[in-house]
């Protein structure tokens, strides 16, 4: 009896966790890390399922029974997560695979595993439709919960969030578009729950204040893609009342045809444009670029088309097979992208044709094994199975398959974050669990006791310290991983550099293997070499020695993320500013940049920032190629076509070199810097009426603008040249205005001015 108590508690606290998991996965965001919610939400969610395998382990102890719930869907799910598995294994980057980014969301195997874990939880907590519906009241409340926050910020202007996270709109994702997701979830949950006829009125009630909350806050925010998406849930809804009109309450199933009719105006019209409210604008990949992208990746090698590049890599994919045409684009060309435009084009470029099919086919089972069902039982006797046992409602199983199917759609145009990951696991357990009460096939109960035999004990003692040890082992991971990430956002919002040293160290200690840190603390050591130099007397062997500990934490971040161009480019800035000690470094740099460069062939910059170095290194017709190179790349790329001049000039070839300016002059014709350049060049060269093109170029700069010290000083250095003094004066003393310790301007206006004469005194005899 003593044991039955204590085996009742352990399951009650195993779904209390799951209750838990329900609240806290959508709503728990922490200012302490980078970004707020990946980290928070996938520790949380990880450290919840441990606790429940301990509780799991602790009921194994207590009864010696070994007991499994298996579902239809195991096999398949651990087949997918050995692709997954395997495709982390041989990935581009397999730290990233195995425990995704920090400041990020990116799949990673790990959190994967967990949510399989977690969904295997659900099969062998939940037992009954009435800890059933708690979940998914847990759900539908917490879901209005998390619009309201919304609400009172868009509308009452109450920032509950700035309290936790400045800046937050929502507790579910750092973008939006996730958020908007997750809210045609929580209206279909909850919407569906008020069109049955045993709801009672509270309830009903509440369910319907969740629906309204949704869906102002749908209409707030307005996103087209949205309304397609809602659209189809309500289609769906639709159907499902109408499938079971004897059982439904009529009226509400018209409610939400009049919803229909409102989405259907809102996709022909547009939403009113005062009903919206103005959110952060939303950067992603479009749908083209991403499919190039995964396409050239998939077809690359025979890995890749197998197992793709690796789970969390498609930053890699996206340097590799960047388009030149993306280089066209007008503001998102420097962007580098490090997820794809959904979850599919992810599952595509990171686990190849074998992940993809995989996934496809835990799709098709799923979905056949329901059609199977229904068709095996006949529609009417298939929908007497359901069981009145618990009351349990058929409809609430559809409800949950409706669901898992409408963010099951939304994959191919969002990219979901952890928390609609969880949430897909979690419809897909509720899913599972609800044909349970149909048909006994669904889950099956496996029991193994433990024998009292020595030998058998001692089996089940050490598979027990396994476990427990294994599970402790990913505690004690996750915790340092945890305490790593608070330690290095503390670093970033440190209020000098060696207490940013110190934080990175710290982070360094619990997690040695990140490129992020080892990337963050080069750059908190050049920082102190630079601040150092810029002292009266600056101590130079001190100097050097910060440079050389940057470069040294930067090759490491290198060593560590060997195909990531970020890193590269890095460690190529660390090799530039110790060139100006160590001018072998200049050598370094280049052959960063090249491996950049190589990483992404594609990107302008490279090129651009190679042919800088090169000319550094004097090495005109290299430094040449490349500024050619990133002209080709991007035919607007301005900068790239003044550092071609400038080569032309170094080269005495002058004439190239305002041909250059000619043709770039469209680009750069509200650019100062290149209005002076080209007037310069003019200057010098003096041919014609270069320099009155000069005069005319350097007005053009001042008046764009008007503090540029140097246009101001060529100025008065061509009127002065013309003879007017009066003119040259003013722009001088205009300089000087700016530069007011500059002894030369000084100098200048008193040669014009005229020192005044020494004054002549009788001497003295």
């Amino acid at each position: 009896m003593q044991n039955e108590r204590v085996f009742r508690a352990l399951d009650i606290c195993s779904y209390v966790l799951l209750l838990v998991n329900m609240v806290l996965m959508p709503l728990f965001i922490s200012k302490s890390l980078v970004n707020f919610y990946v980290i928070p939400k996938q520790y949380v969610f990880i450290g919840l399922v441990l606790v429940n395998l301990l509780l799991y382990a602790a009921k194994l102890i207590f009864s010696k029974k070994l007991t499994y719930t298996k579902s239809f869907l195991d096999l398949p799910l651990l087949g997918l997560l050995g692709v997954f598995l395997l495709s982390s294994i041989f990935s581009a980057n397999s730290i990233d695979s195995f425990f995704g980014r920090s400041e990020y969301f990116v799949m990673n195997f790990f959190f994967l595993l967990f949510l399989v874990l977690f969904y295997f939880i659900i099969n062998n907590t939940i037992k009954t439709f009435k800890s059933w519906s708690g979940i998914v009241d847990a759900l539908i409340y917490t879901g209005g919960t998390t619009a309201l926050v919304f609400l009172l910020k868009v509308i009452f202007k109450l920032d509950l969030l700035n309290y936790i996270v400045p800046g937050a709109w929502n507790t579910i994702d750092k973008i939006n578009t996730p958020f908007g997701f997750w809210l045609i979830i929580v209206f279909m949950l909850a919407a569906g729950q008020i069109i049955k006829k045993n709801v009672s009125l509270g309830k009903a009630l509440s369910y319907f204040f969740v629906s309204l909350l949704s869906f102002v806050c749908l209409i707030m925010l307005s996103f087209n893609i949205l309304w397609w998406i809602f659209l189809l849930g309500l289609v769906l809804l639709l159907l499902i009342g109408v499938s079971f009109v004897t059982e439904v309450r009529v009226g509400w199933v018209s409610a939400l045809f009049a919803f229909l009719v409102v989405v259907v105006i809102f996709l022909a019209f547009g939403s009113p444009k005062y009903l919206q409210t103005q959110v952060p604008a939303e950067v992603a990949l479009g749908y083209k670029p991403s499919w190039v992208v995964s396409y050239k990746t998939v077809l690359s090698g025979v890995k890749e088309f197998a197992l793709g590049s690796g789970l969390g890599t498609f930053n890699v994919d996206f340097s590799k097979f960047r388009s030149a045409d993306f280089n066209n684009d007008a503001w998102a060309w420097s962007l580098r992208f490090s997820q794809p435009f959904s979850t599919v084009y992810a599952i595509f470029a990171e686990t190849g044709i074998l992940g993809l099919l995989t996934f496809i086919f835990v799709l098709l089972y799923i979905l056949g094994h329901i059609f199977s069902l229904w068709v095996r039982n006949k529609t009417d006797h298939f929908l007497n199975h359901f069981s009145d046992k618990d009351d349990f409602d058929k409809i609430d199983f559809f409800l949950a398959v409706a669901a898992w199917l409408v963010l099951t759609i939304a994959m191919a145009f969002s990219f979901h974050g952890p928390v609609l990951w969880w949430l897909w696991f979690v419809l897909l357990g509720l899913m599972t669990v609800g044909l349970s009460f149909v048909n006994s096939d669904v889950l099956t109960d496996y029991e193994w006791e433990i024998s009292d035999n020595p030998q058998y004990s001692l089996s089940f003692s050490f598979v027990l310290i396994v476990i427990m040890a294994g599970i402790t082992m990913v505690g004690v991971i996750g915790a340092r991983m945890y305490i790593a990430e608070k330690v290095y956002a503390q670093a970033l919002t440190s209020q000098n550099y060696q207490e940013a040293q110190n934080n990175l160290t710290k982070a360094l200690g619990q997690r040695p293997n990140s490129d992020l840190y080892h990337a963050a603390l080069a750059q908190v050591y050049l920082m102190q070499a630079v601040t150092l130099a810029s002292t009266p007397n600056p101590d130079m062997q001190t100097i050097s020695g910060y440079v050389a500990v940057a470069v040294n934490e930067a090759k490491k971040a290198t060593e560590i993320s060997p195909k990531s161009v970020a890193i590269w480019e890095n460690l190529a800035i660390m090799y530039e500013n110790a060139a100006s000690l160590v001018p072998e470094a200049r050598e370094w740099a280049i052959k960063s940049w090249k491996q950049a460069r190589e990483l992404e062939p594609t990107n302008p910059v490279l090129a651009w920032r190679l042919g800088n170095n090169n000319l550094l290194a004097n090495k005109n017709d290299e430094a040449l190629k490349n500024y050619k190179e990133a002209i080709t790349l991007k035919a607007d790329y301005l900068d790239a076509h003044m550092s071609l001049a400038r080569v032309y000039e170094a080269q005495n070839k002058v004439g190239e070199a305002v041909d250059v300016y000619k043709n770039a002059f469209n680009l750069g014709s509200s650019n100062a810097t290149f209005l002076f350049d080209f007037g310069r060049l003019l200057y010098n060269r003096n041919k014609d009426e270069d320099r009155n093109d000069a005069e005319k170029l350097w007005l053009a700069a001042v008046k764009i603008q008007p503090n540029y010290s140097n246009a101001l000083y060529s100025l008065g250095l061509l009127y002065e040249n013309k003879g007017d003094k009066t003119t040259a004066l003013q722009y001088y003393y205009k300089v000087k205005d700016l530069n007011p310790d500059n002894k030369d301007i000084i100098a200048k206006i008193k040669s014009l001015v005229g020192a005044p004469k020494p004054v002549e005194t009788e001497k003295k005899k």
